[in-house]
């Protein structure tokens, strides 16, 4: 039983710190955020909205569409694993102008840190924190189908 339990734990810690999957943006300033979908394609990380979500102030989903001009857009690209929480090499597309930069990722639990910058070496950019979204809670917001 303590094995089970200890298994269980472990695997958890691991999704935990799992890039892949859904995640939301918190950079809208009119109520709106992506929600962004991490893959792994060949030997890279990419992420693609797949959706827009109108959120409260905490940032709780209140619905959320896949019908928008900017779905599919791949924000972020060409991640490479340095170990289970970073992630180096990236690239992150502003999707007004499609200019690329440099970015790279670090996870913390549920948290996804966002570093893009205009140099290689991450001295001139900013962060922004992502935070993980399950399916299941996408669900319950809307009438479209994951």
């Amino acid at each position: 039983m303590r094995i089970i339990i200890l298994f269980m734990i472990v695997g958890n810690m691991l999704f935990a710190n799992s890039i892949l999957g859904y995640w939301m943006t918190q950079e809208g300033k009119n109520g709106k955020e992506a929600i962004v979908l991490i893959e792994k394609e060949k030997n890279t990380y990419i992420g693609k909205i797949k959706y827009i979500a109108t959120v409260d102030k905490n940032f709780n989903i209140i619905s959320y569409t896949n019908k928008d001009e900017i779905i599919d857009f791949e924000l972020v690209k060409d991640f490479q694993k340095v170990d289970d929480v970073t992630y180096k090499k990236g690239r992150i597309i502003d999707p007004k102008s499609s200019r690329e930069y440099y970015a790279s990722v670090k996870l913390e639990g549920n948290k996804f840190i966002l570093k893009g910058s205009l140099d290689p070496h991450g001295i001139l950019g900013a962060k922004r924190v992502w935070k993980k979204i399950d399916k299941e809670y996408i669900k319950k917001y809307g009438d479209e189908k994951l």
